[in-house]
Parts: C-alpha cells; sequence; structure tokens
C-alpha cells in the first residue's frame, strides 16, 4: 500500500516592463476544451462521514489522484484500481483519477458529512410513529419529515442533540418537522366568587342631669302654658307667641345654681357610624316652679343587614402553540409617578377582567398551559390620599399642591402551570375566607348586671364570608366558516319610535335560533347624509 502525494499546481501571470516582442502567430484557443466538476460522463459523487471511509473500485488502473482539498479528504491507493478515500472533516471537495495516458477515469464529488445510519436507526427504535429524515449540511443537522404531534418531535430532537457531543463542537439542529396535530388552543377560563356579608349593630346611649337650687346664669327654659294666654312679665323676662304651647322664656339672674350630668356615648368602631336600620330616642324631663331641673334620654340604634355578591368572570382567547397571549376588559386609571414644580407625571394601571397564556400543545391528550388571570376592580377602602402642600418657586412665587386620590385595587389573582387534555376541565385556584370582627363598648362595673348591663354597651359585628373558584378548559380548535360564528347582536333590531315612545321597547324581539335580521326588518339609520 502507498500513500499519494497530492500536489496543488497555480498558474500565475506575472507582467513585467514592456519589451520588444518578436512576431509570431497567436493561438486562437478555439480548441480548447473546459470541463468543470461534476460535468463530464465521468462525474459521481459520493457522501463520506467524518472519520469514515469510502472504497472506489476502477474498471481500469490509475495513474494519478488529484484532490481539490486534502483537509477536508484524503485518498489511500491501495492498488491501481482500488482508491479509498476517508473523511477528514466538514465540508465539499473533488477528487480527478487519471489513467497512464491523462484521461479522466473518475470525476468524484465528495460530501464529508456526519454519518446518519446509526441516529436514524436509534430514532426508529425509540419513536417508531415519527416519519424522520436526517441529513447533514455543512456540519448542521436538517430534520424534516412529520410527526404526529409535538411530543414525538421534542423526542425526535432530544435524541439527535444526545447523539452528539455538548459545547462548541456541537452541530446546529435545524428542526423542520410537520405536526399534524391541531396548534390552535382556545382558553376557557371561568371565575366564580360568591361574597356573604352579615353585618349587626346594637347601640344604646343613656344621658341624665339634674339642677339643684335656682339658676344663676341666665338660660333659656321651657315653661308650658296652661291654655291661658301668657303675656310679657317684667320679672320673669316672659314674652308668649302662643297660647296650649310649649314657649321659652329667658330666665334672670339666682342667688345660686348645683347641677350635674352623665351620658354614655358608644360608638360602632367597625363600621365607623351606625348604617341605618331603627333609631328610637325616649326622654324625661322634670321641671319644679316652671324651671328645668332634671332631665334623662335614652337612645337606641339597632341594624341587622346581610348581603350577598356574586362576581362571574368568563374571559376566553385563542392563540397559536408556543405564543404567548393577552386579554383585558377593563381600563386604566392614572398614577403619578414623579412630581415636579408645576407638573405631574402619570401612568396608567390596568384593571378589570385579564387573562394571559402561553399553550404547548404535546399531543391530543396533553396541552400544557402557562395561565395567568386577574380579577380586579377600584375600591376606596385602603386609598391614598395625599396631604396638599406648599411649594415656593426659584421666583419666590408661593402656590399651593393639592394632594392626589389614588384609589385602591381589589384583586383576584392566580398563576399557574398545567397539562391538560383538549377539553379537560380543572380547577386552577380556589379560596375560602372567613373573616369575623365583633366590637363591645361597654361601661365597666355596670356591664356585668344582669340586663341592666345590656343597656350600658354598644355591640358592632361584621362577618365576611367568600368562596372563589377558577376553573380552566383549553380546547384543541380549527376555523370555522363565517356562517357558523354567532355573536351577541345577531337578531337585534332597534324598535320603531312608535314602540319606543307608546309601549317603552328599545329594541325588537331577537331572531330565534340565531336566525340573522332580515333586510326588511332592519330599522337602524343607513345610507348617507348630505348637508
Amino acid at each position: 500500500m502507498r500513500t499519494v502525494k497530492i500536489l496543488a499546481v497555480s498558474a500565475a501571470l506575472t507582467l513585467g516592463p514592456a519589451l520588444p516582442v518578436p512576431a509570431q502567430t497567436v493561438p486562437s484557443g478555439m480548441g480548447t476544451v473546459i470541463t468543470d466538476a461534476g460535468s463530464s460522463n465521468v462525474s459521481r459523487s459520493v457522501t463520506v462521514g467524518v472519520n469514515k471511509s469510502v472504497i472506489i473500485e476502477l474498471e481500469l488502473p490509475a495513474a494519478d489522484v488529484v484532490i481539490a482539498n486534502p483537509e477536508i479528504a484524503d485518498a489511500v491507493v491501495q492498488t491501481a484500481q482500488r482508491i479509498i478515500f476517508r473523511g477528514v472533516k466538514y465540508g465539499q471537495t473533488s477528487a480527478l483519477i487519471f489513467d497512464r495516458q491523462g484521461r479522466t477515469l473518475l470525476d468524484l464529488s465528495l460530501h464529508v458529512e456526519t454519518d446518519m445510519t446509526a441516529l436514524e436507526e436509534s430514532i426508529v427504535r425509540h419513536v417508531p410513529d415519527a416519519r424522520v429524515k436526517l441529513e447533514s449540511l455543512n456540519g448542521s443537522i436538517v430534520m424534516t419529515g412529520s410527526v404526529d404531534n409535538l411530543s414525538q418531535s421534542d423526542q425526535v430532537r432530544k435524541l439527535v442533540a444526545a447523539y452528539f457531543p455538548t459545547g462548541d463542537t456541537a452541530p446546529q439542529i435545524v428542526n423542520m418537522l410537520d405536526v399534524n396535530a391541531p396548534d390552535q388552543v382556545l382558553l376557557e377560563v371561568r371565575i366564580v366568587e360568591m361574597q356573604r356579608s352579615i353585618i349587626k349593630q346594637l347601640g344604646i346611649n343613656v344621658s341624665g342631669s339634674t339642677g339643684f337650687g335656682e339658676l344663676a346664669a341666665q338660660s333659656l327654659q321651657q315653661i308650658i302654658s296652661g291654655g291661658e294666654p301668657l303675656f310679657y312679665d317684667p320679672d320673669l323676662g316672659l314674652n308668649t307667641l302662643g297660647t296650649g304651647t310649649a314657649q321659652q322664656a329667658v330666665q334672670a339672674t339666682g342667688p345660686f345654681s348645683n347641677t350635674s350630668g352623665a351620658s354614655i356615648s358608644n360608638g360602632f368602631n367597625v363600621q365607623g357610624q351606625a348604617l341605618g336600620g331603627i333609631s328610637a330616642n325616649t326622654g324625661y324631663t322634670n321641671y319644679v316652679g316652671g324651671r328645668l331641673q332634671s332631665s334623662v334620654g335614652l337612645a337606641v340604634d339597632a341594624l341587622e343587614r346581610i348581603g350577598i355578591v356574586k362576581t362571574l368572570a368568563e374571559p376566553n382567547i385563542v392563540t397559536m402553540s408556543g405564543e404567548s397571549s393577552k386579554f383585558l376588559a377593563g381600563g386604566e386609571f392614572p398614577v403619578p409617578v414623579g412630581q415636579s414644580d408645576d407638573e405631574i407625571t402619570i401612568e396608567f394601571k390596568p384593571y378589570g377582567v385579564g387573562l394571559s397564556f402561553t399553550p404547548v400543545v404535546l399531543s391530543e391528550d396533553r396541552i400544557s398551559l402557562k395561565v395567568s388571570t386577574e380579577v380586579s376592580e377600584l375600591t376606596s377602602q385602603g386609598a391614598f390620599q395625599g396631604a396638599a402642600r406648599t411649594v415656593t418657586n426659584s421666583d419666590g412665587e408661593t402656590q399651593i399642591i393639592q394632594g392626589v386620590t389614588l384609589p385602591a385595587l381589589t384583586v383576584r389573582r392566580a398563576e399557574s402551570v398545567l397539562e391538560l387534555p383538549s377539553g379537560g376541565s380543572m380547577m386552577m385556584a380556589g379560596l375560602i375566607s372567613v373573616k369575623d370582627r365583633q366590637v363591645l363598648d361597654q361601661l365597666p362595673g355596670i356591664k356585668k348586671v344582669p340586663i341592666l348591663g345590656a343597656l350600658f354597651q354598644s355591640r358592632d359585628f361584621l362577618s365576611e364570608e367568600t368562596e372563589l373558584v377558577i376553573i380552566v378548559t383549553p380546547y384543541l380548535v380549527n376555523p370555522a366558516a363565517k356562517s357558523e360564528m354567532r355573536t351577541p347582536a345577531d337578531g337585534y333590531a332597534n324598535a320603531s319610535d312608535a314602540k319606543t315612545i307608546f309601549f317603552g321597547k328599545l329594541n325588537e324581539t331577537y331572531g330565534r335560533d340565531g336566525a340573522p335580521v332580515k333586510a326588511e326588518d332592519y330599522r337602524a339609520p343607513v345610507g348617507f347624509v348630505e348637508e
């Protein structure tokens, strides 16, 4: 066995100073024949794996072998009619084999790529349903063919990646597999929340006052007339306006007085104030000698309130497998983020019903979902009230900047990753919350006296119960015809002026079974308006 040396032959034309050239006949070159590599009748193409070889058997003995790029492939001449080519590194090159007379025996195009035979056998063994063809292209691996779902595509990609070493020398994998499974996902989300609240308020406040002796300071006193007309009395300073009614008189100064009074003021600390219900007042006033001597008052506030709040949101959205999608039905409110002397910088924060999800279709029975859903609403509870402040600018001018009121948000938010079949449902999140608050305002000492102690206390009770569930259901969907689609406005038509005025109708009766509105029944303003 002998090794053939590869000689690279190059031709160069060097131009020197102009010299006198003797007159001679220049060949026309019409008899020159140029043959491109791979275009002759002895051209062949072969693919050789890196660090693997291919044996070429010739009909006639070879005398010379020329390889265009020995760094990609080299040759070993075993006999005059047997040559072994070995792949060195990725790439393409050509080899020419000549006989003793200089005639071309073989014009060989060599493609040095990765041998995929063992890898293709491994894919057939581990993923038998996949119809995959692997091709090496300048060191990159191209996967073509079709698979039933994304799960098979992912399995094939992992097998190909495991076949080659990791790091900088790992080949690039180009995935051109067709996935036969549908890749559009409709996500249906149901957010149901029930809130029940119970409020109980019972407040009893007692007040009383008593006086001894003659009243010293001039004060207004109530005098009940006995049915006879009362006239001005210079001693009492009494001036009446009628008969048989309670009158007020300015009492003259007396020598001394001794008065005392007491009252109970029990508030509602949970709610902050009485919310309504029954409010009753009663009192007793004692007059001695026409003067107010003592009084007793009793005020009772009682309330029991039960409330129920139902929240239902059903956002739906469609997106492609592997792509993210967002949905928001609500609004945005401004929030100050910066303030200078004469201007405020604001940003808008969204609120309402929001949905964001990213599906990955693994198969018809496996859909991976990354879901984020939210229901939020503005509330005054927990709102921020900015205080007003005085600012003096560089010119010495003083101005008052009013405080900003920022609303708070009541938020129900959930984010998770799920795996469901098409049409399958799962409760993504749930919440049961019970919150009780109760305050008793009592008078020390008397509060323990049976029955009587209840007259000197106030009770404020609040109980809130909340139950929240979030249910998600993905569907694999395909496009449908426009005629098969239905909207909430199908069958709607405005009522005529006569029906609106005399019968109070706002719209005509909806069509049945989603029937479209006929042209003759459509009464909305149409056409052009020319002014």
